[in-house]
């Protein structure tokens, strides 16, 4: 499991070398995105903190804090850390095997082209894990997303015919 800085960063820049503008609200769908594919796929997830249904799709709220400065604009900068040498912050770096980094770049390149609109509309699926949660709290922002759950709803979807 990474830091969701670093898988953050990493999908930042994939979209950066696919010239997709990211604004804070698609970074958070195209990270979850990857987090639940990535859970149905290989069951591990890929972050070690969780998400949370808010209104429009899940979040996380560490990244959505790191990038609130940029409103609904486009990311123009990386994922910050302390460094507790200087006290400085610093971009958080990220290092991953070929088979993440695979993972990164396919969920980028199919969802990155797509609005921040299009995203949280395809987060809001009928029985997918914002629906389920966001329903089941009477639309209360903050609640868990459980990776149980993140996961059984994108193996279903490799379950389905096309």
């Amino acid at each position: 499991m990474f830091d969701v800085r670093k898988v953050a960063n990493a999908v930042l820049d994939r979209s950066d070398v696919r010239g997709y503008a990211i604004t804070n609200m698609a970074l958070n769908k195209l990270v979850y995105f990857t987090h639940g594919w990535h859970l149905a796929l290989y069951d591990q997830p890929l972050v070690d903190s969780r998400f949370e249904a808010w209104q429009y799709g899940p979040v996380h709220p560490q990244l959505y804090k790191q990038f609130k400065a940029f409103g609904d604009r486009p990311i123009e900068g990386r994922a910050l850390r302390v460094d507790l040498a200087t006290g400085d912050n610093v971009p958080v770096g990220y290092e991953f095997n070929a088979k993440v980094s695979a993972h990164i770049e396919k969920i980028v390149d199919f969802y990155g082209e797509m609005s921040a609109a299009r995203l949280s509309t395809l987060s809001h699926e009928p029985g997918a894990p914002w629906d389920l949660v966001w329903s089941a709290a009477g639309s209360t922002p903050g609640m868990v997303l459980q990776d149980t759950i993140t996961s059984e709803y994108y193996k279903s979807k490799l379950k389905r015919p096309t």
